[in-house]
């Protein structure tokens, strides 16, 4: 059924939009995963789904390798994933370290999806897995629309307890905030082990009750359960881009590891979790202090001729990465006090 570099393994196995099956591409020696179309009332779905793997390049959704015809019409020749998907409580995180984790991942996935100008559609537990690596890769696109393009559908299409509201409004034009409900959902999956009863009922959802996600006792910090319930908001409008769900959790994944340099006069000020204040003083002019609280830099006292990048600082400002704060006004000339100031932006190492 294949071209003959791809040699099948395993399979056929129920892959929602087509059947998938598991490939040993002999040419490059390694193991695909092939998608073939059921039958040609679902060829619009593929035909959704190449377009959409196509335009992405994520650590966190599968890859795309090759096109192939096949009897049927075609087929998806992508990264296979081996393992179960996360619908299943063994690989469900556990500690508050392994949520946070977790939760970045998808939620990076998600964000690399919607920057691509794409709508998943069907994002849930059962369509994402976790590599040898520890990677969570988020799969399944047979349901992805491209946004802002035809968004919109005739009936219902989705999964009970993931599918946003408004996606059971007959036909209505929908958005990348679907994804983010179906982000919400997943959240609780993972940290209560499954979704209430209520949730998982044939109809549309209902609004959360007050204080849902403090009671499931996640460990997780206020401001991302905050988060969280905002994904899940009954106006879609009210929901946070995925990118700033993303921005949110790499917050906790990386504290206390950044780390800032303000050099005066060619003196290096070293700022970081060992030394979490730096100040400056130049008697009768100004003062400054700049603090590091494990996620941001900012000021925390300022009194004084004290500017930062020309603008005048206030107390609890928050530093850009590269900046120049200068402590006596523009009027002094050449009797200024200058400090470069620069931030490290690690990145997430899983």
């Amino acid at each position: 059924m294949f071209p003959t570099r791809y040699e099948v393994i395993e399979g056929p196995l129920n892959g929602g939009m087509g059947s998938v099956y598991k490939c040993k591409d002999v040419t490059l020696a390694r193991f695909v995963a092939i998608k073939v179309l059921q039958n040609v009332a679902d060829e619009r779905r593929m035909a959704d789904e190449i377009d959409a793997l196509l335009k992405l390049r994520s650590k966190h959704v599968v890859q795309v390798y090759d096109l192939v015809p096949v009897e049927a019409g075609r087929a998806v020749v992508q990264e296979f994933i081996e393992g179960n998907d996360l619908w299943r409580r063994d690989g469900h995180p556990v500690s508050v370290a392994q949520k946070y984790r977790c939760l970045w991942q998808i939620a990076s996935g998600i964000a690399d999806i919607h920057d691509a100008g794409v709508i998943h559609r069907d994002i849930k537990p059962n369509n994402m897995k976790i590599d040898p690596e520890g990677v969570i890769k988020i799969f399944d696109f047979g349901l992805a629309r491209n946004n802002g393009v035809n968004a919109s559908t005739l009936g219902f299409i989705g999964t009970y307890g993931f599918a946003a509201p408004e996606l059971f409004d007959g036909r209505v034009a929908f958005t990348p905030a679907v994804d983010t409900y179906a982000f919400g959902a997943t959240a609780i999956h993972l940290i209560a082990g499954q979704l209430p009863e209520d949730m998982r009922r044939p109809m549309p959802p209902q609004a959360l009750p007050v204080g849902f996600f403090e009671r499931l006792n996640s460990g997780l910090s206020g401001d991302v359960v905050r988060l969280l319930e905002a994904c899940m908001h009954m106006d879609p409008s009210r929901r946070p881009l995925m990118a700033s769900v993303r921005d949110e959790l790499a917050k906790h994944l990386l504290f206390d590891k950044h780390q800032a340099l303000a050099v005066h006069k060619g003196h290096p000020y070293y700022l970081n979790k060992d030394n979490r204040t730096v100040s400056a003083r130049w008697d009768g002019v100004g003062s400054v202090r700049i603090t590091y609280d494990g996620m941001k830099f900012f000021v925390e006292e300022v009194e004084g001729e004290v500017f930062i990048n020309y603008m005048p600082a206030t107390a609890n400002q928050l530093l850009p990465e590269s900046c120049v704060l200068a402590l006596g006004a523009s009027t002094r000339g050449n009797m200024r006090m200058y400090i470069t100031f620069d931030l490290s932006r690690p990145e997430v190492v899983l």
